[in-house]
């Protein structure tokens, strides 16, 4: 189960790098005009839009390992 919620993390982790990455190396590909709210917040804010990302994931895991697992639910089932 860790493994998986690992590995589902990494994917999604890579993803975003790759998608960053694209929108550095050709920003005629996202459509960006010079003028564009977007650039303004990745040119001046960059390092806090990734550390926002970075607690919305972090706090997502957290709620999901508070959570009941489906192991949990089975063996609670069956104890009674």
């Amino acid at each position: 189960m860790k493994s998986e919620t690992i590995l589902r993390a990494l994917i999604v982790v890579a993803l975003l790098g790759v998608g960053i990455l694209v929108a550095r190396l050709r920003p005629s590909l996202i459509g960006a005009s010079p003028g564009d709210l977007g650039e303004a917040l990745w040119l001046g804010r960059q390092a806090d839009l990734v550390l926002q990302l970075g607690l919305m994931l972090v706090g997502a895991f957290g709620i999901r390992s508070l959570l009941p697992g489906d192991e949990e639910d089975q063996n609670n089932g069956s104890m009674d």
